[in-house]
């Protein structure tokens, strides 16, 4: 994959994650408007509908994009999420809220895509994680300026970032149509028809098991993102501008680290050893956020996540890309964004019920601990496979 291809794509995903972003210091107080109460359980409800629908329209857009191509579905993704974003910052009430976030999360699927673009285009598997870790980089510095904006823009109006993040979508749309480039390899069209459920056969207990990786990594991942703006205007008391600086700070760190330091440590270190030492930084996060007494110890315990993060998901990517063929990306992206998706369903409705009815810190408990038996898990399957991989004597 050269340079050019490469730099495009990451400007896609920027200004995509740029988008969602946008929302994210927002929306509890959107919700909080639209009901006339602010409560936990209201808005994990509207982040679940988004993630329910992305479950069921993630692994559709990744096998039609091994059919059709990634351009085309790239687009139709990016169009429709447009209209969706559209019509959330005019929406009246809370159930054409979630009608409409629905739409936006059935049709998302722009960095999964991304991630078959690089498996097409990349074969040498450290380069393949460092373009992970470029497109990793891309996705924070998106979080970076979108999470400042909206808590700018919500400040406002809580809708304002709605109309921002449509605006900036059909900005990407443009980018798509004119300058990205296809890599579909249409001579393999017979084969990547496989049937996506004979990746859970028995010859595919590595994928399974990074699979499994994946999923607590991210229920934890999303337990955590689903009450942490609720978390800080609770405890400490923080506005949407308040928490809109420290995503921002996250994306900061993590785009550094995934930009700048993973090229350097892949010359010494396995991607999958970076990806155990990440899971357990993250954990060690979270723990730490039940357990500060002032916001201003949110930028110290989460350098720690975003380096975390950083650390672990260009590895994880990387080592689930080798485990299909080339031709079967667009599947596993889809596979791997429903995983995702179902996270984002179940992590914020559990997270909710966890800080309404236990109390913020079993809450954070809760998730450190899925995060630590993904690192486990992770930890335990590279055990094996060198076990397997290494000759008797």
């Amino acid at each position: 994959m050269n340079r050019h291809a490469l730099l495009t794509l990451c400007l896609v995903v920027a200004v995509d994650a740029a988008c969602f972003g946008l929302l994210l210091p927002v929306l509890p107080f959107l919700v909080g408007d639209l009901t006339g109460s602010f409560n936990a359980i209201s808005i994990t409800q509207v982040t679940a509908v988004y993630a329910g629908c992305q479950l069921v329209g993630a692994p559709l857009i990744g096998r039609w994009s091994d059919r059709l191509g990634r351009k085309p579905l790239m687009a139709a993704s990016v169009g429709i999420g447009s209209l969706a974003l559209l019509g959330s910052a005019l929406a009246p009430s809370l159930g054409l809220l979630m009608l409409f976030q629905g739409i936006k999360g059935a049709s998302a699927g722009v960095f999964a895509l991304a991630q078959a673009v690089v498996a097409d285009s990349v074969e040498d598997a450290d380069q393949r994680t460092v373009s992970y870790g470029a497109l990793g980089a891309s996705l924070g510095l998106g979080f970076v300026a979108g999470p400042a904006v909206g808590g700018l823009l919500g400040a406002v109006n809580p809708r304002a970032p709605f109309f921002a993040a449509a605006a900036f979508t059909l900005v990407n749309l443009v980018q798509i149509l004119l300058v990205l480039q296809e890599t579909r390899n249409s001579t393999h069209h017979l084969e990547s028809e496989a049937d996506p459920l004979r990746f859970w056969s028995h010859e595919r207990g590595h994928l399974r098991r990074l699979l499994s990786v994946y999923f607590l990594f991210y229920l934890g991942f999303s337990a955590f993102t689903g009450i942490f703006v609720v978390d800080a205007r609770d405890r400490f008391g923080w506005g949407p501008q308040a928490a809109g600086w420290v995503l921002c700070y996250v994306g900061v760190i993590a785009a550094a680290v995934q930009g700048g330091l993973i090229p350097r440590l892949l010359k010494r270190f396995q991607a999958g050893r970076l990806a155990g030492v990440g899971l357990i930084l993250v954990a060690i996060a979270i723990l730490g956020v039940a357990a500060i007494r002032s916001g201003n110890e949110l930028y110290l315990t989460q350098l720690l996540f975003a380096t975390g993060v950083g650390l672990s998901t260009p590895g994880l990517r990387s080592l689930l890309s080798l485990t299909v063929s080339a031709n079967q990306q667009g599947i596993l992206g889809g596979l791997t964004q429903s995983c995702i998706s179902l996270t984002e369903l179940l992590g914020p409705l559990m997270a909710g019920r966890l800080y309404t009815y236990s109390g913020y810190a079993t809450a954070y408990q809760v998730q450190a601990a899925l995060v630590l038996l993904a690192a486990g898990l992770l930890i335990s399957a590279r055990i094996r496979t060198q076990a397997v991989n290494t000759p008797s004597p």
